[in-house]
């Protein structure tokens, strides 16, 4: 049935061709401007296709970050440093106090 209805509208489009120039051209451009659609919505996703890759490759050649410790990390060392030189040096004081004392 499918196959009949497009006969059919082939052979009204073939008739219509041939009675009328007029006609004629306009179903020309009609069919001109689908195929440039067409052909531009293919050209369109193969553009947003081809834009992706080069940000996808520009994000692989980009250092990566150095591994090692944070800022905060760095920060924290530091201050359980200080805290640990102070305790050793209090305690070498109490040390000396008690060996001062004891003589």
């Amino acid at each position: 049935m499918m196959a009949d209805a497009r006969e059919w509208a082939a052979l009204a489009r073939t008739w219509l061709r041939t009675a009328s120039p007029r006609v004629a051209r306009a179903m020309r451009e009609r069919e001109q401007e689908a195929a440039r659609r067409r052909w531009e919505d293919r050209r369109g996703k193969r553009a947003d296709e081809d834009a992706r890759e080069p940000v996808r490759a520009r994000w692989a050649t980009e250092p990566e970050p150095e591994a090692g410790p944070s800022e905060e990390e760095i920060e924290a060392a530091k201050e359980a440093l200080a805290r640990d030189v102070a305790l050793e040096r209090a305690r070498d004081r109490a040390r000396r106090d008690r060996a001062g004392r004891s003589d």
